[in-house]
């Protein structure tokens, strides 16, 4: 059976892990991710992947995700939230294993594993939306990923006669902005969703507003990708029994449903594109 090495990188562990052509874990290595120092970081990347004893499986590949922009060659401009910048990632790893790397985007890595094996493997076109500090986006057809020009998280919308970031005010950190524009306080988007389910008529006229921004997002980009099925996943998703039938109703055209997988989807993203790059 064949296997690749698959990591996925964010800003608190790093984890790699040897996959089969299942997408079965065969052995995962995890540590405390390592920031400020390149070269640390580096180090500890290839570290991380000696330790999985990898040479008995005869990987040919790997996958990386990562929580950044990530140009074609797998070089990244900058991973805000390990506090790094112009990192040769992919040419790194490549030159000291001699194997040919993939590294895209930890989002991306997310969605391809929900529309192969997850949630959407039986949709031929699956957008794949992550809330939770900030908006993650993912598109696949044909259960290949497809570049999105822009990261959807970033699209410039109005609101009360301002320009915002979709994120800043949508996910879970945008919440408490969204609520501070319009004179309320919240500590945290759990703490809202709490109050919207005890029917708290403070934040109500709040979460319908939420919900407008999240739906006419979603419907925009139904006319513009045309998916099947919306996959959701992020912790905004952990208050889904308020909110989620309430957003099925504003959107119609497509389905909405939850992410599959949890932790293990950044890798076994990680994978399925090795797998595919193989």
């Amino acid at each position: 059976m064949k296997h690749v090495i698959s990591l996925d990188i964010g800003g608190t562990n790093i984890r790699a892990a040897i996959i089969n052509e299942n997408y079965e874990i065969i052995a995962v290595v995890k540590e405390r991710t390592i920031t400020h120092s390149l070269d640390k970081f580096l180090a500890q990347v290839i570290d991380v992947i000696e330790r999985l004893e990898y040479k008995r499986f005869g990987p040919k590949v790997i996958g990386i995700g990562v929580p950044g922009r990530v140009r074609k060659n797998g070089f990244i401009d900058a991973l805000p939230n390990i506090y790094l910048s112009n990192i040769p990632l992919a040419e790194y790893v490549s030159n000291h294993f001699n194997l040919p790397v993939y590294v895209k985007n930890d989002a991306e890595m997310a969605g391809l594993c929900e529309a192969v094996v997850g949630a959407g493997k039986n949709y031929n076109n699956v957008y794949f939306v992550t809330i939770s500090t900030g908006v993650g986006a993912a598109f696949v057809e044909n259960k290949r990923l497809k570049q999105l020009l822009d990261e959807p998280g970033h699209t410039l919308i109005k609101y009360k006669d301002e320009l915002y970031e979709f994120e800043h005010l949508a996910s879970g950190n945008g919440l408490l902005l969204l609520a501070k524009l319009n004179g309320i306080e919240i500590s945290s988007a759990a703490e809202f969703f709490e109050r919207v389910k005890a029917n708290d008529k403070t934040v109500l006229p709040l979460y319908h507003e939420w919900l407008t921004l999240i739906s006419n997002f979603f419907n925009e980009l139904i006319e513009f990708f045309e998916p099947e099925i919306f996959v959701l996943s992020g912790g905004v998703m952990y208050s889904r029994d308020v909110f989620l039938d309430d957003l099925k109703q504003r959107v119609e055209n497509a389905k909405i449903t939850t992410a599959g997988f949890s932790q293990d989807a950044g890798l076994i993203g990680a994978a399925v594109y090795a797998f595919q790059n193989a």
